[in-house]
């Protein structure tokens, strides 16, 4: 490595601030209603977020209605991110590139059963 310079490759989200509500109204209510409102605050990326449905889908305190969609979408989602993971490591960036358009196609697909089986957002 330099001793000056370098090699900086990251994710980085591009939604402006309270934009995720707009693009995912499911996912924002479910975050607002287990307790992790601030998260919407951050704007984590998709990808970031991917870790947060897996434990929320793991926890005793969420309610059924909430973790029957999760659990239907979760497993899908980590793969992806797994498989983006794998492809961000090795520097395929095309691959990656791919991979983060399933990532959004995913959290489109959550979004809408979300809405569905929660229309109050409230579970």
């Amino acid at each position: 490595m330099s001793r000056t310079m370098q090699i900086d490759v990251r994710l980085v989200p591009v939604y402006d601030r309270g934009r995720f509500d707009e693009l995912y109204p499911g996912c924002a209510a479910l975050l607002r209603d287990v307790g992790k409102k601030s998260l919407l605050e951050k704007a984590p990326t998709l990808y970031h977020l991917v870790e947060e449905l897996a434990r929320t889908s793991r926890d005793p305190n969420v309610s059924s209605l909430w973790k029957k969609v999760l659990q239907k979408h979760v497993p899908e989602l980590v793969r992806c991110r797994d498989e983006a993971r794998e492809a961000f490591l090795a520097r395929e960036l095309r691959q990656l590139d791919r991979l983060l358009y399933r990532l959004e196609d995913l959290f489109q697909d959550l979004d809408k059963d979300l809405r569905w089986e929660v229309p109050s957002g409230k579970a």
